[in-house]
């Protein structure tokens, strides 16, 4: 297998920009994916996040490229088209496109939603020779008639199963039956489920398979740690927890958009760098936001997973899953911003009582071992924190750099008690900062089991009758929804779509059922009017009329 860049025998220009970045080492899926596509062949990729993907297409491509005149008018044309399911991830890719061929005269254009149209027909015009795009706005300019792809040679799928995940299935086949037939497609995916693999089967000829991704393992470099807390004391545990961590940057997970702003506000106030990500925000704030924590301007960044998607920032230390993800693959995805090309990181989960199971299944089927923790109360928090004040206290006074106010310190040591004038000083400290006396003392769950009697315990043993409908919670309403499996329904969009247009959180959701024309979910009961009313109120991001009823 190679093992530097300089077997490659990269072109020149390759050669030269690789050599200004620092880059002598390939990644393993880096390594292995590119005498594949050199050869012109179609490749699936199964690969974890965090393992250098993007120049493992982006090399070989534009190697290939070599042969091309890229001055001569007749070569402007779009030879490679990428596709990615968001906006920041196709962003990532278009960037990393357009550095590594600058020096091969390469054009980019970006197309992705949320971005001013002028640009990107300016782009195209130019003569974009590489064009990378999300799923809804290539078919835009496809029906506009400003997107011609038919003489791409190259298509590439980028994060494939997260693209099927968000919907956009219809998007993806419109785009591929406008290419060419002879075209190499390259396909890159975490996981590769049946929607993938009918992909493969309609587009691709005959593709070579390469997995990379360890069993959906997580990066070895990571450490995993659960805290179970009580869930009326979830943000006040969270506030202790990062008090304690100190995260350099951190990515915060949760499931809806309210409360990445409710959640960002609060810790905003507790003294933390934070900001939130989620697709309510125009583009330009996301760009500002996104390039503030890259550049440590903001070290904590809450967001959902579909905001998430894309983000490529190195030195991610922490990743805190406030909300439970749902399931392996979600696990897999939010660890894999941290702990990039074998950084350290630590990856920190709040599980209340009622996530408890499922966060062990999680971690167990992700084949990883995480250690349960209590959660840190207010006085280990202070502890803690004057400590390192006394840390900093220390380094400062033996780097002696008091000018002047070393003789003031001296004049008032010497007329007044020192432990009184230290004393008054952190009254001073913790009258602007307030940071020696954080921390809150947060309820902690019980362990223990309400006893059950002999008839409760023979009524959980008793099985429904074949046919019978699903058992429902109490304190559940069950509801019908008229899209099911033959609409590319899944669980997970379905839990999306209900959380943004009601503004409720994944713990007002219950049970999920899947059927070919119809979907069956438990809600709340209190929560049950408000999310007919949403739902029946406007389509979905796909342009799609929902009819929800009671069941």
């Amino acid at each position: 297998m190679i093992s530097t860049f300089a077997e490659m025998d990269l072109r020149p220009e390759l050669a030269e920009t690789l050599s200004k970045w620092g880059f002598t080492t390939p990644t393993e899926v880096q390594a292995q994916t590119f005498p594949l596509v050199s050869s012109g062949v179609d490749i699936m990729v199964q690969s974890r996040t965090g393992t250098g993907k993007t120049l493992a297409f982006v090399l070989p491509v534009l190697q290939r490229m070599e042969a091309d005149n890229m001055g001569e008018k007749e070569n402007k044309r779009v030879k490679i088209l990428a596709i990615a399911p968001t906006r920041e991830l196709a962003v990532q890719v278009g960037l990393v496109f357009a550095k590594a061929g600058r020096l091969q005269g390469i054009h980019v254009a970006t197309l992705t939603g949320g971005a001013a149209y002028g640009d990107q027909l300016r782009a195209l015009r130019l003569g974009a020779q590489v064009v990378v795009g999300t799923p809804g706005r290539l078919v835009d300019h496809i029906d506009r008639g400003t997107l011609d792809l038919s003489n791409c040679t190259t298509v590439v799928l980028d994060e494939a199963d997260e693209i099927l995940d968000m919907g956009f299935q219809e998007d993806l086949e419109k785009i591929l039956g406008k290419l060419p037939a002879e075209k190499q497609s390259l396909l890159f995916s975490a996981t590769l489920p049946d929607g993938i693999e009918t992909i493969a089967r309609r587009y691709m000829r005959k593709p070579y398979r390469l997995n990379l991704s360890a069993g959906m393992e997580a990066s070895t470099s990571l450490s995993h740690a659960f805290y179970e807390i009580h869930k009326d004391s979830k943000i006040e545990a969270l506030v202790n927890l990062l008090h304690l961590e100190q995260p350099e940057l951190a990515i915060l997970f949760c499931h809806t958009k309210a409360e990445t702003e409710e959640i960002a506000r609060r810790m905003t106030a507790e003294g933390f760098q934070a900001a939130y990500l989620n697709g309510d925000l125009p583009q330009v704030t996301r760009t500002k936001t996104l390039d503030a924590f890259r550049k440590r301007q903001i070290s904590l960044l809450v967001a959902t997973d579909v905001a998430a998607r894309g983000i490529d920032v190195l030195g991610i230390t922490h990743i805190v899953n406030f909300g439970i993800p749902r399931g392996v693959e979600t696990y897999i995805h939010r660890s894999g911003r941290a702990g990039r090309m074998g950084r350290p990181g630590k990856v920190i989960n709040l599980v209340t009582p009622l996530d408890r199971v499922k966060m062990r299944t999680i971690i167990r089927d992700a084949k990883l071992t995480a250690e349960i923790k209590p959660v840190p109360q207010g006085e280990e928090v202070r502890k803690k924190m004057r400590e390192r004040f006394f840390e900093e206290l220390v380094s400062r006074a033996d780097a002696n750099n008091f000018g002047d106010l070393a003789d003031f310190a001296g004049e008032l040591a010497n007329n007044i008690d020192p432990a009184a004038v230290i004393a008054a000083l952190l009254q001073d400290l913790q009258a602007t900062t307030g940071k020696l006396a954080v921390g809150y003392d947060v309820l902690v769950p019980s362990n223990k089991r309400e006893p059950r009697d002999t008839a409760t315990r023979s009524k959980l043993r008793e099985r429904p009758e074949r046919g019978a409908k699903p058992l429902r919670e109490e304190g559940m309403t069950r509801l019908r929804l008229n899209l099911g499996r033959n609409s590319q329904i899944q669980p997970g969009y379905l839990v999306r779509m209900i959380c943004e247009k009601a503004g409720l959180t994944s713990a007002a959701i219950g049970a999920i059922s899947l059927f070919s024309a119809h979907s069956l979910v438990d809600i709340k009961s209190d929560s049950a009017e408000q999310v007919i009313t949403a739902m029946n109120a406007t389509p979905d991001d796909r342009g799609r009329r929902w009819n929800v009823t009671r069941f």
